[in-house]
């Protein structure tokens, strides 16, 4: 089994240097509001900080759900774009959306063999926080930022 998991995670993580590529042509484009580059910005500081759902100690799933939360804010970001410019973004990159997408399904799938589906609910809970706490910033921006009387 484990066999499998490896052969599913072995072109992925391959992929991970055109994922970071697109992570900062998606963090640089100008049609990207601010508040998605932000939540773009928590995926990838989430990915990258120890302190995590799932403890990175914890082997295999600790880095998975890194490398989950770190595909799902790259393809929110995608869909924030005008097809036109993601189209035009994702071709100067390795990375399709297809790619993307079967990449997560991969991931989730490994990651529901090893843990459970607990984990596939907490990744999504992370994200849900990070696209509220972002929410709420951007309100806050505007709020604090509205003319005054």
């Amino acid at each position: 089994m484990i066999r499998q998991e490896a052969d599913l995670l072995k072109p992925i993580l391959l992929r991970i240097p055109g994922y970071l590529k697109l992570l900062w042509g998606l963090g640089r484009h100008p049609r990207l509001s601010r508040v998605n580059k932000g939540l773009l910005l928590l995926g990838a500081a989430y990915t990258v900080s120890p302190v995590d759902l799932i403890p990175g100690f914890i082997p295999v799933v600790g880095q998975l759900d890194d490398l989950l939360v770190l595909l799902y804010a790259i393809r929110w970001a995608l869909q924030r774009l005008p097809v036109a410019e993601r189209d035009e973004l994702l071709a100067g990159h390795p990375i399709t959306l297809e790619q993307l997408e079967a990449d997560l399904q991969a991931v989730q799938a490994v990651l529901g063999r090893l843990a459970g589906g607990a984990v596939r609910t907490a990744g999504r809970a992370g994200l849900w926080g990070l696209h509220t706490t972002v929410r709420g910033a951007g309100a806050l921006y505007k709020w604090l930022r509205r003319p005054r009387r």
